[in-house]
């Protein structure tokens, strides 16, 4: 991420955490794990040393820690790393930037499922990102991660709201493309009791980014992984999903 949206993303941080934990990841999860278990499962040893990347409040990490992996999750926000350690107690978790993180060849797979890749803005740190990633796997190490592709940004995205609303608590959030830059902002307002007919108003945005398929493609290859295989979440997979969501799969071969 630029460091402009960084500053916004972690001004945000406690409460687009409690979002992420009761609302967006669950949903996220409804297509990420029947899609592990098809792309990514069936090719990794028992008990597989794997990397959750941008892992978020740990509901991922959780159910592979429950299959009998060995899970490492890595998320840049302390507090989604707090979430983390309640839903998922027993995975080692790194509070680190994808972006810069190191880490010994250990990992039979990587995995990003959740749109993480998503918040970062620029096709150089998408790089470094995915250089990073190929040095953690082993050889034939698997890299599987979901994305949402430019398109989704420019036209079923543009100008969604979601929200909810509890006794406590509120949330809302919209998004708007601007196509001169390609970056979708995302607005967000929480309201939070505070006291009897006292709420606390937060307002705040931050801003994700599509790209092509062609162009991470292109990416990975250039890092040095093969074998890279793009699914869509609705056509190949048959899951309930958005539209222009895919999931990239390929290998460290060397």
């Amino acid at each position: 991420m630029s460091s402009s949206s960084a500053t916004s993303y972690n001004k945000f941080d406690e409460p687009f955490a409690r979002i992420y934990n009761e609302a967006l990841g669950p949903s996220y999860n409804k297509i990420a794990l029947p899609t592990l278990e098809k792309l990514l499962l069936p090719y990794v040893p028992e008990g597989a040393s794997i990397l959750d990347l941008c892992c978020g409040t740990g509901e991922l990490s959780q159910w592979l820690l429950n299959k009998g992996y060995q899970v490492t999750g890595i998320d840049r926000s302390q507090r989604m790393l707090e979430y983390a350690h309640q839903n998922a107690p027993n995975c080692k978790l790194i509070l680190g930037d994808v972006r810069f993180f190191e880490l010994p060849p250990i990992f039979h797979a990587v995995s990003s499922m959740g749109l993480g890749f998503n918040h970062i803005l620029n096709l150089s740190e998408l790089t470094a990102t995915f250089h990073n990633v190929y040095s953690t796997l082993h050889s034939n190490g698997i890299f599987i991660f979901d994305l949402r592709l430019e398109e989704a940004y420019n036209s079923t995205l543009n100008g969604r709201i979601l929200g909810d609303i509890k006794d406590e608590y509120a949330w809302g959030m919209k998004n708007i493309y601007y196509p001169e830059t390609k970056e979708c902002r995302v607005f967000v307002t929480t309201f939070q009791l505070r006291e009897i007919d006292c709420w606390k108003r937060l307002d705040t945005s931050f801003s994700v980014i599509g790209y092509s398929r062609a162009e991470v493609q292109s990416t990975l290859e250039n890092v040095g992984f093969t074998e890279v295989s793009v699914y869509d979440f609705k056509l190949d997979l048959a899951l309930i999903a958005e539209a222009d969501m895919v999931c990239f799969v390929c290998r460290k071969t060397s």
